[in-house]
């Protein structure tokens, strides 16, 4: 099966099925608290691994439930511009983000304002905004100028968090060198760890010390503690196992494949697909491609279901688009190659169908 759709975590690591194994063999006791020091073992563990990927320390790293790691995150930010009423966020981030971040800011006091493209930016007060967080990534597969844009929305004495999770393990991330205050991003894309592995969230360390006093006492903020929440020791070892493959690999190198990748689907694509009713979505002007490639096609489910017969693996994201996703640390240009002559037999079968439909044979 080649894996180009990105969240399946690719092919499973050799030590991971060993890792795991561990801790079915071994119980923890459940008054030994011992499953709560393996999981802060993993995830120290998996945070020392992932920090060089996105530009971090491993102390600034922390795991948790995907929604968990975003509300903590809006709500240490609104503790740290306590007068400020607008949390912003992208309307082009996960569904289910726009859910929480509405319930942060319902608990905060806050207003949510979701932004269409970064230049609403200028239109909310300057002196209001707590947050503005935003996909690096957006669903076109175009790539933001993360460092640009954090030196704008920190220019409004406002606070930058990034969506990492169609980027970090493909892309050059660097979170100290932008400037970044919180970033979040999924495990399970091109981190290898499964489609049940935690989400990370990153707080950079200038805050992560920030106490404030309230009734007399010091209250620290949400993510201070260095450990998100307690997730299961299993996800967070898979995780770990996951994240070994890519132990001392620049991120450099990595985004360097990624384009390789991404140029030879579409060089492949326009040689051997080019009349058969399938268009790339392209990119906003000016925002490079990063990892992934939006495909628009009338009968996409059939098509993503006829590639699946014939062994690719891609994300149906709407009716009528598909999404091909390119994880450096296990395709080959060889798997990209292999790729693109199935999606030419799939097309060609599907052309074939209709035109059998329309033209019944007689009898």
């Amino acid at each position: 099966m080649i894996h180009l759709d990105g969240g399946a975590g690719g092919p499973q690591p050799r030590t991971t099925p060993a890792r795991l194994r561990r801790f079915v063999d071994h119980r923890p006791e459940p008054r030994a608290r011992r499953g709560d020091g393996e999981c802060r073992r993993e995830a120290r563990g998996a945070a020392t691994a992932l920090a060089p990927l996105i530009g971090a320390a491993p102390e600034e790293i922390t795991f948790g439930e995907p929604s968990i790691t975003l509300f903590k995150a809006l709500l240490a930010a609104a503790r740290l511009r306590p007068h400020r009423r607008i949390l912003a966020l992208g309307r082009n981030c996960f569904a289910g983000d726009h859910y929480v971040a509405e319930s942060a800011a319902r608990f905060t006091g806050c207003t949510l304002r979701l932004l269409d493209h970064v230049d609403e930016l200028a239109d909310l007060p300057a002196d209001q905004v707590v947050i503005v967080a935003l996909a690096h990534t957006d669903p076109t597969g175009a790539v933001r100028d993360a460092a640009a844009l954090t030196s704008a929305i920190r220019e409004r004495d406002a606070l930058a968090l990034w969506d990492l999770s169609y980027s970090a393990g493909a892309l050059d991330v660097d979170l100290d060198a932008w400037g970044v205050d919180f970033a979040i991003g999924a495990g399970h894309r091109f981190l290898g760890g499964g489609a049940g592995a935690p989400s990370y969230c990153f707080v950079a360390d200038r805050h992560r010390a920030r106490t404030r006093v309230c009734g007399g006492g010091v209250v620290l903020h949400p993510l201070s503690s260095g450990f998100g929440d307690p997730s299961s020791a299993l996800p967070l070892a898979e995780l770990h196992a996951g994240l070994s493959v890519l132990r001392d690999v620049p991120p450099a190198a990595l985004a360097a494949k990624t384009r390789g990748l991404v140029s030879l689907f579409l060089r492949r694509l326009d040689e051997h697909c080019p009349d058969a009713g399938i268009e790339v979505v392209p990119t906003p002007p000016g925002m490079p491609r990063g990892a992934q490639v939006l495909l628009r096609h009338p009968h996409a489910q059939r098509l993503g279901d006829a590639l699946y017969n014939r062994g690719v693996l891609v994300e149906g994201v709407e009716p009528d688009r598909l999404r091909f996703s390119f994880a450096p640390s296990w395709l080959r240009h060889v798997d990209v190659w292999e790729a693109t002559d199935e999606l030419h037999g799939a097309l060609h079968d599907i052309a074939l169908h209709d035109v059998a439909a329309v033209n019944p044979p007689r009898r």
